[in-house]
């Protein structure tokens, strides 16, 4: 018997006995590596591990990277999110108002206790105004008390900071020097004849014009001329003229207008020649009243009334405004400094090129909306207005126009940031993360298969050998279990 047949090329040199004993001693072996089965682990090529592992950690750190900054920019979006819904609460008010000005501007009889109740809704809603920009805050932050918006401070006599526009920039420790050339007057008419009382026993009759209304003042027979003109005080305060009464010696009447500057002017006239007007019962133009004059960083500004402002043109400084309520300019024409600090939010955004975007958001409190808003009435701010008289009604609605347009202005400036400039940062940072885990999990895939090719590589190697062997061997076994 031949036990050589279909032996392969591996066992082609063994002879009959050899082949015999060759084959006993791959059984015993067969027989062994059965009872010690182990699990088999896969190999992995070190070299590749240690790439694959440092592909990974830069990964991992970009990620993140990407994940904190995503974070970050989700609580900066809420921080403006909530400043823009308190933004539409105060339009919302700012509104009312409007429409209750409107109304009670449209009422043709005039009730004394329907216009006190409106009064009082009017003060009403400047409070709900007033607790929006209290109360507006995300965490401990107050959002729009103007904490984060510009902040301006003046030194020198006479001089105040008013405001500035939203995107100015800190100025120097320095502070900007302000000159004032000329100071601001006001309107003003004076008599040359005195007012004895000869003339209010005569029911002397004064006229006065001012902001298109024209008021008529009578004197009393008998009254004196003291009292005459507390009586005549009394009346201009009561009409809410915007006039003053300027006293002196000589009784002779002088009369000023209350608000400075160029824009506010008034007549008068008087029934005796001399008394107010030159002729009687003619009216006379009262002097009119100058603007401030002056320069701010050595800026020439705008002038009205006593506010000196810097053009919206100028760079770094465009609106800066300030006051100066002295009568007379310096001696030297410096009337002191005025610093600025911008402290509004900055937000970094931007992909793959990240910028600072900066966000100012001033105080919203009444007493800051409508500032510097020319009326004959005097207000300075939204939180004086008042519907007492016809002419105070059109200044409030004056002032209030103003505040809407600082409203509106502020709420365009969130709504880009809103709308803009944080949802295409967040886009581009989502999208940037998603390229990253697309990427990661490739390669975790890339690695797999390499292991599984290196572990798939050695299998088919030893079950080459180990058909090779068993293909040598399938005869030898046959015979063998035959001789058992």
């Amino acid at each position: 018997m031949n036990i050589r047949t279909n032996i392969g090329p591996a066992m082609g040199g063994l002879s009959e006995h050899g082949t015999f004993r060759n084959s006993m001693y791959q059984q015993q072996e067969q027989e062994k590596k059965e009872k010690q089965k182990t699990p088999v682990r896969p190999a992995v090529v070190k070299d590749h591990v240690s790439a694959h592992l440092m592909i990974n950690e830069d990964l991992r750190l970009k990620s993140t990277g990407l994940q904190n900054e995503i974070s970050h920019l989700e609580e900066e979006m809420s921080i403006v999110q909530t400043a823009a819904s308190a933004l539409e609460n105060v339009e919302v008010k700012l509104i009312e108002i409007m429409e209750l000005l409107v109304i009670v501007s449209k009422e043709t009889e005039f009730n004394s206790v329907l216009r006190e109740a409106d009064q009082q809704e009017l003060v009403k809603l400047i409070k709900r105004i007033n607790t929006v920009a209290d109360e507006t805050s995300y965490g401990h932050q107050s959002l729009l008390d103007g904490s984060y918006g510009v902040r301006g401070v003046a030194t020198g006599e006479f001089l105040d900071f008013v405001m500035m526009n939203s995107n100015s920039k800190t100025s120097p420790l320095s502070g900007y020097e302000v000159l004032v050339t000329e100071a601001a007057t006001r309107s003003e008419l004076k008599g040359f004849r005195p007012f004895t009382q000869d003339i209010v026993d005569q029911k002397e009759q004064l006229i006065f014009e001012e902001g298109g209304t024209s008021n008529c003042f009578i004197t009393q027979k008998g009254e004196s001329v003291s009292a005459t003109f507390r009586r005549l005080a009394d009346w201009i305060s009561q009409l809410k003229i915007p006039l003053e009464i300027v006293r002196n010696v000589d009784d002779i009447l002088h009369f000023r207008h209350l608000q400075y500057g160029s824009a506010y002017i008034f007549e008068a006239s008087s029934f005796t020649p001399g008394l107010l007007s030159l002729e009687s019962q003619k009216v006379t133009l009262a002097s009119p009243g100058l603007d401030l004059k002056g320069t701010i960083n050595g800026m020439p500004c705008l002038g009205h009334g006593q506010y000196l402002s810097v053009p919206a043109e100028t760079e770094d400084i465009s609106g800066l405004t300030v006051r100066y309520y002295g009568s007379e300019a310096p001696a030297d024409k410096v009337a002191g400094t005025v610093s600025v600090i911008q402290n509004g939010f900055q937000f970094r955004v931007g992909i793959p090129e990240p910028h600072i975007e900066l966000l100012s958001l001033a105080s919203i409190h009444t007493s800051h909306l409508g500032v510097d808003t020319e009326n004959v009435s005097g207000f300075n701010s939204l939180q004086e207005i008042d519907i007492q008289t016809e002419q105070r009604i059109k200044d409030s609605m004056r002032v209030l126009e103003k505040s809407l347009k600082e409203i509106s202005e502020v709420r365009a400036r969130v709504k880009v940031f809103c709308d803009t400039t944080f949802n295409d940062s967040m886009k581009n940072l989502r999208n940037e993360y998603d390229k990253l885990v697309i990427t990661d999990q490739n390669i975790e895939n890339s690695e797999e298969a390499h292991v599984f090719a290196e572990q798939t590589g050695n299998i088919i190697a030893k079950n080459l050998v180990r058909s090779t062997e068993a293909q040598a061997h399938q005869n030898q076994e046959t015979v063998l279990s035959l001789l058992k």
